[in-house]
């Protein structure tokens, strides 16, 4: 017979703050992938490292 609890302990109503900070934490991470595309197709890592080497 499945636990009394289980309803209660796992279909809790979720957090709306949680939610939020994982959707600004992901915006974020879109955000820096795109910027590092898009320096990257403008030879942007190119120039810096022909400036070391």
């Amino acid at each position: 017979m499945q636990n009394k609890n289980f309803y209660r302990e796992f279909n809790k109503p979720i957090h709306q703050n949680h939610i939020n900070m994982d959707d600004t934490i992901f915006k974020i991470f879109i955000a820096v992938v795109l910027l590092s595309l898009s320096l990257l197709s403008y030879g942007f890592w190119d120039a810096i490292i022909n400036l070391f080497s």
